[in-house]
């Protein structure tokens, strides 16, 4: 007897839906503890730097805690970068494998402030990037600690702040704030331009890159905003009753890491920790709260599973690298 070709093609179908929900680690809404390419790397307070794997889920050491503020990994995720707290004069930075957490060189720097600011690494990872201080403004480092430019702002009208927030983008430029607006250097870091105005107060003037460099993300008026990097399409991509910090991007650009999901207003929580979660940069908006959109991902630690759906606590910094 002769089948008919619907036949086939329902058997097909069905074969195709069973198969799609047999998989339990393709991605972030796949389930399981597939997240996504690379680690996030995490400080959390008194700790040293550990690591997600997000393919896994599996929460690793990379070093233990220091005497000092500032650190990055960089872009690659081979290598990091910790700053000792001066016992002199000079301040420490030290490069170390994010496999082993074994020192690879001591950068040393003399600042004109009491000690240097914190660093962050350049994307080809040839450049350390130094956070303004009270006496230095935005200084660049060669990874053998020559000062390569000690910036003191950007025209008549803009001073480098202590503690101004930088961050760099992809193709070696780094963006900034300056009176209320989102600038970006050149790569030479000889010049700067404005991207766009950021009409929030709050806004502290972080800012992070996608490494495609085709989006910027922000957090202003307690959530995540995005835009091209050219400052067009500013628009939210997060909601909820409380505040979305830290946006961080995938290392495919596809999702954004952020701090969200404070259990300051839960009874009997007696926690006000965040909780990482990761949105699509995809320019919708989320609901990040646990349940209310299944596209969010609530990062769960293997082994380390929480009951309230929430993803692992975040009280410090992270990148996703």
């Amino acid at each position: 007897m002769k089948l008919p070709t619907k036949f086939f093609t329902a058997i097909l179908v069905l074969g195709a839906l069973i198969s799609s929900c047999s998989k339990k680690n393709d991605g972030p809404a796949g389930g399981g503890y597939n997240y996504g390419p690379g680690n996030i790397f995490i400080k959390q307070g008194t700790e040293g730097i550990t690591r997600i794997n997000m393919q896994n889920g599996e929460l690793s050491g990379v070093i233990p805690n220091w005497i000092g503020a500032g650190w990055d990994i960089s872009w690659d995720g081979t290598k990091g970068v910790k700053q000792l707290n001066p016992a002199s004069y000079d301040t420490r930075y030290i490069i170390f494998n994010t496999g082993d957490g074994a020192t690879i060189k001591e950068i040393f720097y003399e600042p004109n402030d009491n000690h240097g600011g914190l660093p962050y690494i350049s994307p080809d990872g040839t450049k350390l990037a130094l956070q303004p201080m009270l006496d230095d403004g935005l200084v660049i480092l060669d990874m053998n600690g020559r000062v390569l430019k000690n910036i003191a702002g950007y025209g008549n009208d803009h001073d480098f702040k202590y503690l101004d927030p930088i961050a760099w983008e992809p193709g070696g430029t780094i963006l900034f704030k300056k009176n209320g607006s989102l600038y970006r250097t050149n790569t030479s870091f000889t010049s700067a331009s404005k991207i766009k105005d950021i009409p929030f107060s709050d806004w502290q003037g972080y800012a992070c890159a996608s490494p495609d460099g085709k989006k910027i993300a922000l957090s202003a008026g307690n959530h995540i905003w995005l835009m091209n990097a050219d400052g067009s399409d500013f628009h939210q991509v997060t909601e909820s009753n409380q505040s979305e910090i830290k946006p961080c991007f995938s290392p495919d650009s596809k999702y954004i890491a952020i701090a969200a999901n404070s259990r300051a207003g839960v009874p009997g929580s007696g926690s006000t920790a965040a909780h990482l979660c990761l949105v699509p940069a995809d320019g919708q908006v989320y609901k990040v709260w646990p349940g209310e959109d299944n596209r969010v991902i609530q990062v769960q630690v293997k082994g380390e599973e929480r009951s309230d759906g929430l993803g692992t606590t975040i009280v410090g910094d992270f990148v996703w690298r």
